[in-house]
């Protein structure tokens, strides 16, 4: 048997050439792909002072984009709430208007405020005047308190005959279809089982008409509107809510110009929603108290981020952590400053963000030196 070397020359194999290679230090060594897995996770090691203030101060500027992103998005919500208010109470405006057309020209505005107050009270009454004639043009615009009332004046006032003439009585021009309006009132606050009732004998209570009006159906509440000047006292007019539409609608058929007490009851379905509509800028949280709201939602967002779970390493996890097995570099790693867009790193080793490690492969000094096994002939 002979080794024979790349030049051709030949050496017994007892003069066999121990071939050594120099290698140089040229970084970390990893772990390779069949080495084997710790049972435990990968422990970060500990920071420095000054990432740790960098940490800090990391967590504070994103707690702060936390506080203003929270502020921004209440901010749009209020904002979103007041313009839906301001156009359903522009809405309410319109339906508690009504137009009197043809009306003799001897009628005084507190006649007419006389005629349609049964149906509910009266706002405000503008009767149109000719300067010139010193009289007024025949036709007026009455805002009632509440659009029910409105309705009830439109239904049985239209046609009827005061001061010698038929007057006619409708919607303003600039809401010439109301139902559409009304309908989307009715099932936005679920009015369906309330209805209006108008033109109670002031002498009567509330156990009073309910007792009448509970013989179509069970009653879930009868409301009685409070007079403020007269305690103990009410307005002459109400709401009863049923249990069931049908027992509402059967109220409404049958109590409608019904005598009680020497007073005819005005009664239709209820538009009004159940409280009135308020503008959301009296539920403005004041500044410091919205700030402080928008902190505590931004930590507990913050808390629910950081309880996540966290996968172990020997569960399939995403981003491998090699473990230095030894260190052949003797030069020393200065450690990073952090700013505001950085992330702090481990020294001496930074750990790769792909699923591989990278590895630096060590270099051969020298010329390599390869032998061939050839067998003897």
């Amino acid at each position: 048997m002979m080794f024979v070397l790349n030049n051709g020359s030949s050496l017994p194999p007892l003069n066999l050439i121990t071939m050594a290679t120099v290698i140089e230090a040229n970084g970390p060594v990893y772990n390779g792909p069949g080495a084997s897995k710790p049972s435990s996770p990968f422990v970060l090691c500990n920071l420095e002072l000054s990432q740790r203030a960098a940490v800090e101060k990391a967590k504070k500027y994103a707690m702060e984009q936390s506080i203003r992103s929270v502020l921004l998005r209440q901010t749009q919500s209020q904002q979103s709430l007041q313009l839906n208010n301001i156009k359903k109470n522009q809405t309410v405006a319109l339906l508690n208007r009504v137009y009197v057309g043809s009306i003799a020209y001897d009628v005084k505005e507190d006649s007419l405020k006389q005629v349609f107050s049964p149906f509910g009270p009266i706002k405000s009454v503008n009767l149109s005047w000719d300067p010139s004639t010193q009289k007024h043009k025949g036709f007026a615009f009455l805002e009632f308190e509440y659009p029910e009332a409105a309705q009830l004046a439109i239904d049985q006032m239209n046609g009827t005959s005061f001061g010698g003439r038929q007057l006619k009585v409708g919607r303003p021009s600039n809401l010439t279809n109301a139902e559409p309006v009304i309908n989307e009132l009715v099932n936005e606050h679920n009015l369906h089982n309330r209805i209006y009732v108008a033109g109670i004998h002031l002498d009567l209570t509330e156990d009073d008409v309910s007792l009448v009006f509970e013989a179509f159906g069970k009653i879930v509440f009868c409301k009685l509107q409070p007079d403020p000047t007269r305690p103990m006292r009410h307005r002459g007019f109400g709401y009863i809510e049923y249990e069931s539409t049908q027992s509402a609608a059967d109220a409404v058929g049958s109590m409608n110009q019904f005598n009680l007490g020497g007073q005819l009851l005005r009664v239709c379905k209820a538009i009004s929603p159940p409280d009135g509509i308020s503008s959301a800028s009296s539920s403005n949280l004041p500044p410091a108290a919205a700030v402080a709201a928008a902190s505590a939602t931004a930590k507990v967002l913050s808390m629910e981020t950081e309880q996540l779970p966290v996968n172990s390493y020997s569960k399939q996890p995403e981003v491998a952590h090699p473990v230095v097995l030894n260190t052949l570099s003797s030069t020393t790693t200065q450690s990073t400053n952090l700013t505001n867009s950085s992330l702090p790193t481990c020294s001496p080793t930074t750990v790769p963000t792909t699923g591989q490690s990278t590895l630096d492969q060590p270099s051969l000094s020298g010329k390599s030196i390869i032998s061939y096994f050839i067998p003897a002939k």
